[in-house]
């Protein structure tokens, strides 16, 4: 049996109260420029002024007292009590409906509003570390035998591009980089912006294929050593290659209050390469984000959820395959969405199927090559972690798509099929993953999600079509603030 499902899910327990505990994942500079709230305190009471027992007087004073005493308590609880907002119990599907009858079950919609914003604003206790157990337990990923777009640089990816609206480009601007991309939110708050490739997709540049970000042998014992023992080493060397990337992938930790922390390791492609239905291939785009999302209670890994498309499945620490501890999971060829086994993975269409295909082809070590922060889902604010400082941030704000938009019908390189297309838009950046998601499932609340058990290599999905491609996210999945406008 796996862990129960109000642990899988994020559930909080009873035994913590108050602010969320130590270890807030918040910058300093923050904490600086937010105004502190008002504290409320009463004047210190004296035993020897107030107990006098050889005095009359003592009657009327311990009813004093205790009117004082019962006066700090209201001051104390209304202004340290976090304030939780509740949302309609049918706006949370059937989850809580399941699991609502335990009188031990705490809705798990609390999960990240427990503490109001100016509570974590001014949290003494900020830190950017990121914990050693989340790199204990990272992933591992097999990335596909005949793959031909492998995982890429993002600071590379912008060397490529330029930023467009409405298919036109964007004049007087500095060459981007990780530094300023976030000044591309200037024309139409970002949303409306197509990181564009400055080459023709269809004669394949080098750039988009990455190459040279294939992952490195694991003969090297030096590279091997972080993984601990020679049988884990061993291990490895006998299932595949595998080892560093000269790609990093994007490490986002975030501390959720009463001991949950949730781990997104992202990996980044300039190029996705769509599947065939009917031997019409549909779905392709410039720019690939997918992730992998470890979710830790009390430092003990509790789920492991892939990205599949713009859906996913998670699975209880437990089921999923590992290396000694460490996850392992798979990167489907051409499109890189993330799966818990090897194999086909078949997904059914109004008009036929289409699979996805993975396999044991070399073994990516993120650990090995990331840029690691640590990010606030109340204020909405990212910090470069301890492990690497320098790392840039004002990339993670840009609003708009990492690669071209929809390509318009009268394009030679557009086509449609039953509400597919041949080129559909960019996707969005990291920050629109619903990264302050309380059930590890990066849906909307009132979706399912279910947490499996056991992996079913032979599960057939119902594809939920991706029409013109990724596109702004709904309410509850946008950052904090961000309105439907795209302004906070």
């Amino acid at each position: 049996m796996g862990p129960s499902p109000r642990s899988l899910e994020g559930g909080l327990d009873q035994e913590e109260e108050g602010p969320l505990a130590a270890g807030r994942i918040l910058c300093q500079k923050e904490v600086d420029n937010v105004e502190k709230a008002p504290q409320h305190s009463l004047p210190p009471f004296s035993r020897t002024q107030d107990v006098r027992t050889k005095d009359c007087r003592t009657s009327v004073k311990l009813p004093i007292l205790l009117g004082f005493i019962l006066i700090a308590f209201i001051f104390t609880d209304s202004h340290t009590r976090p304030l939780v907002r509740t949302s309609p119990r049918g706006q949370l599907g059937a989850w809580s409906r399941i699991f609502s009858s335990n009188p031990g079950w705490q809705d798990p919609s609390i999960i990240d509003i427990k503490a109001r914003p100016e509570d974590v604003a001014n949290d003494s206790c900020v830190m950017h570390e990121i914990p050693q157990y989340v790199l204990d337990y990272a992933p591992l990923v097999h990335l596909y035998s005949e793959e031909q777009f492998w995982p890429c640089d993002i600071k590379e990816h912008l060397f490529h591009i330029t930023p467009e609206l409405n298919y036109t480009p964007i004049q007087g601007l500095p060459q981007l980089n990780l530094t300023n991309l976030d000044q591309l939110n200037r024309f139409e708050e970002g949303r409306h912006v197509f990181l564009t490739s400055n080459d023709n997709v269809e004669d394949r540049p080098d750039w988009l294929g990455g190459q040279i970000n294939i992952p490195d042998d694991f003969t090297d014992d030096e590279k091997a050593g972080h993984l601990g023992s020679q049988t884990n080493r061993g291990k490895i060397q006998k299932q595949s290659r595998g080892g560093h990337s000269d790609a990093p992938a994007v490490l986002l930790t975030i501390d959720k209050g009463n001991g949950i922390v949730d781990a997104f390791w992202f990996f980044f492609y300039s190029y996705n390469l769509g599947n065939i239905v009917f031997n019409i291939r549909f779905g392709n785009h410039i720019g690939d984000w997918e992730h992998t999302l470890i979710r830790f209670q009390h430092g003990k890994p509790k789920v492991v959820f892939v990205s599949e498309h713009f859906f996913g499945s998670a699975f209880s620490y437990s089921a999923v395959e590992k290396i000694g501890n460490r996850p392992v999971v798979y990167s489907a060829v051409g499109t890189h969405a993330m799966y818990a086994t090897p194999g086909t993975q078949p997904y059914i269409l109004p008009l036929g199927i289409l699979h996805d295909e993975t396999d044991r082809g070399p073994l990516w070590d993120p650990a090995l090559n990331s840029l690691t922060y640590t990010y606030n889902h109340v204020t909405d604010t990212l910090c470069a972690s301890n492990r690497t400082p320098d790392a840039p941030t004002q990339w993670f704000y840009f609003a708009g798509k990492w690669g071209d938009k929809f390509y318009p019908m009268d394009d030679s390189r557009q086509y449609g099929f039953a509400g597919e297309y041949h080129y559909v838009n960019g996707p969005l950046g990291p920050r629109f993953k619903h990264l302050g998601r309380r059930k590890v499932c990066q849906g909307r609340y009132s979706d399912p999600c279910v947490i499996k058990d056991r992996l079913d290599a032979g599960e057939v999905r119902v594809w939920p079509g991706l029409g013109e491609g990724d596109d702004w996210p709904d309410p509850e999945m946008r950052p904090p603030g961000l309105l439907e406008d795209g302004h906070g």
